[in-house]
């Protein structure tokens, strides 16, 4: 947490120190609360292959004139059914830096960026239950370096206000020999300066 608040700091010094074009964005951040995916690992009790929902958040600065750097986060939940019960889920919640390439045309602006970050996979395992009482379930915490590409393309409402569409595909790997795969698509709101 001390790593991304320092990068953040560094950010926007350095955001600071450009001239200022009123006719460019310094940074666009907000929301992205539309978040479907299909989530692909295997846990202790079996392989999973389920669609996965999230919310997150993610802020870019600009630098130069194609150059974006920030901070991207958020979890992605999937659940399953085992055995004895349909409330299983594997949750994987996530946050770190990303950089990449960004280019405005119109009213439309196209980035594509990588990202790597920290996180953890949470799995709650509930191999059977009566009603409302858990009678065998396992819990699993695992910590996790999360690595993504990220494509992106915003649409501009007005100067201040931006649509966002994301593709990523978070890629985790954990308990030493396991892979979590989740191709995402993100549309949320950004809010821009």
């Amino acid at each position: 947490m001390k790593r991304i608040a320092l990068v953040v700091l560094m950010l926007s010094a350095s955001v600071a120190s450009f001239p200022q074009n009123p006719a460019k964005s310094i940074y666009s951040g907000g929301m992205l609360i539309l978040q479907p995916g299909y989530a692909i690992t295997t846990s202790n009790y079996q392989t999973l292959r389920n669609l996965s929902f999230g919310i997150g958040g993610i802020l870019r600065f600009y630098f130069l004139d194609h150059l974006t750097a920030g901070i991207n986060g958020g979890t992605q939940k999937t659940h399953y059914s085992s055995a004895n019960s349909d409330n299983s889920y594997l949750n994987l919640g996530y946050g770190g830096p990303f950089i990449g390439y960004s280019r405005k045309s119109g009213k439309f602006r196209y980035t594509a960026s990588a990202f790597v970050g920290r996180g953890s996979i949470k799995n709650l395992h509930i191999e059977s239950q009566v009603n409302h009482v858990l009678t065998e379930a396992y819990w699993h915490k695992y910590p996790v370096t999360v690595f993504s590409p990220i494509l992106s393309l915003d649409y501009s409402l007005s100067t201040r206000l931006m649509l966002t569409f994301q593709t990523v595909c978070l890629t985790a790997f954990y308990d030493t020999n396991r892979s979590f795969f989740n191709p995402t698509f993100q549309a949320g709101v950004l809010f821009n300066r």
